[in-house]
């Protein structure tokens, strides 16, 4: 069954309500740590056995020789070695049960559920590609969910019980959810029209405001949730860069910086931080050398009152400027999904390219070359989370969501016109198509939205039949970029007349 969230805002005027869940989450903290804990020391073990070692180095050879029957074998030894160690969704949710008996908030289906967070971690040490796992600070803990709308947190009727029902009221507490009070407001007809379809569990969620922690609850309902906006049909691709975007429709074109408005929100928080970097150097200057660096010995801090306060301001912004790029995402895409129900986007690791160069490299000068890559782009714009956002929208619609392979398509060296493949540099933004100047980025996702079947190579048939209607489209798109007063990146390869 499909489902998605619906938040609303707790009702929690009463002091002894955020008691209750200030407390509440810090059990969170305390249990999920203590099970964090009992999981690196067995992973720890583990990596010492020399059999384990031996039986890891065995199992990816076979990968890398391509051996299914004897890889099987190895990998169910394997896993009787792991289980050996204590490293199983069960055993995690056994260490801490002595600890949770002894503490008063913690429901036991909210208990299963804060172990199977940490088993995923575990899962990703062990089978993925997770280094080790880490301990979290008990502001880093923003939720804790139930398993059901029956028992632990229960909503029913605009009321959410936390350790009771509703048929006994005592033992816990319960909160009531907010609506909007114009009921002609649209906010309030999709969000009654979304109660309307049945609960399957409660999260609750805590946001950080510069007057304190305020609290939500999180309705994770079955169904598909009402439409606002009208789906267009057709095709659609997307090429998406690191903080941009361009995408082409039989309709329309589109260039964008990935969240452009958050450019001001960005410059206020570098700003914030400078001035919390001034308050801490004031109040510990023994921790730093006579040039400004940090000293590498051991530390310790004190932080001023003032500095706290502005410690709470910094989160407060980064809450608003994750928030503000996700709605921002969200608003695009229902545009981008108004001219077409198929999306076409090549197949990218975000993840690889936020890494840091592992080769050492240097300029002419001598100096050595920055080893920064994208990370610092990718954590402003998050290209990653709209491509989920359009992928999620395209499920709850029946739509059709295609990656293809990067490496085989090569879309920005395919050349439709004499059928041939261009290397071409990085700085080069854009591309010659017979006589016609077109927008490097925007020539991609034509490519890409005229993908064959085999989501392989462009169809040079289908390129030579869409290229009459894109070009007027994309004159249009650049023509109104031009026109606007928006700040023009580099990376658009264009730039307005002095």
């Amino acid at each position: 069954m499909a489902t998605y969230s619906l938040e609303l805002k707790l009702n929690t005027k009463k002091a002894s309500d955020c008691w209750y869940l200030e407390n509440y989450f810090r059990e969170v903290a305390k249990i999920s740590n203590t099970v964090r804990r009992f999981a690196m020391r067995r992973i720890e073990r583990l990596k010492r056995d020399k059999n384990y070692r031996d039986l890891l180095a065995q199992y990816i050879k076979l990968i890398k020789q391509d051996k299914e029957k004897e890889k099987e074998t190895v990998g169910k030894e394997l896993s009787v070695v792991v289980w050996s160690y204590g490293l199983t969704k069960f055993y995690l949710q056994k260490s801490a049960l002595d600890l949770r008996k002894n503490l008063r908030y913690v429901h036991s289906t909210v208990y299963q559920k804060i172990c199977d967070q940490v088993w995923k971690g575990v899962e990703k040490v062990l089978y993925a590609d997770g280094k080790r796992m880490h301990f979290k600070k008990w502001d880093d803990f923003l939720s804790f969910e139930g398993k059901s709308n029956t028992t632990g947190i229960i909503y029913q009727d605009g009321k959410v019980y936390i350790n009771c029902t509703p048929k006994r009221p005592n033992g816990g507490i319960i909160l009531s959810v907010k609506l909007p009070n114009n009921k002609n407001n649209d906010h309030w007809n999709y969000e009654t029209r979304c109660l309307c379809d049945p609960t399957k569990y409660c999260r609750i969620v805590r946001k950080k405001f510069s007057s304190g922690w305020c609290y939500y609850v999180q309705l994770i309902q079955e169904g598909i949730p009402p439409q606002k906006h009208v789906r267009g049909t057709g095709r659609i691709g997307i090429d998406i860069g690191t903080s941009t975007v361009a995408t082409v429709s039989e309709t329309a074109c589109h260039l964008d910086v990935l969240g452009d408005s958050m450019e001001t929100k960005e410059k206020e928080i570098r700003r914030l931080q400078r001035k919390m970097d001034r308050s801490r150097r004031a109040t510990n200057p023994q921790n730093y050398k006579e040039d400004g660096r940090v000293k590498k010995e051991k530390k310790r801090w004190a932080y001023s009152h003032h500095y706290q306060k502005m410690r709470d301001q910094l989160k407060t912004m980064r809450r608003k400027r994750t928030a503000s790029l996700k709605q921002w995402q969200e608003i695009y895409a229902n545009r981008l999904l108004e001219e077409g129900d198929e999306v076409y986007v090549e197949d990218m690791s975000f993840k690889a390219l936020k890494k840091r160069k592992k080769k050492t490299e240097k300029k002419e000068n001598g100096r050595y070359k920055s080893k920064k890559r994208f990370g610092k782009s990718i954590g402003n714009h998050a290209p990653a989370q709209f491509l989920t956002i359009v992928k999620q929208k395209l499920d709850q619609t029946g739509g059709k969501y295609h990656e293809v392979n990067t490496r085989k398509f090569k879309a920005s060296q395919y050349d439709h016109v004499t059928d041939t493949y261009t290397r071409k540099k990085l700085t080069k933004r854009h591309h010659w198509a017979d006589r016609d100047w077109v927008q490097r980025d925007l020539y991609s996702a034509f490519l890409l939205m005229n993908s064959n079947k085999s989501l392989e190579h462009a169809d040079r048939d289908l390129c030579l039949l869409h290229y009459p209607s894109f070009k007027i489209l994309h004159d249009q798109c650049i023509e109104e970029i031009i026109a606007s007063d928006k700040h023009i990146p580099a990376s658009f390869g264009f730039h307005r007349a002095a």
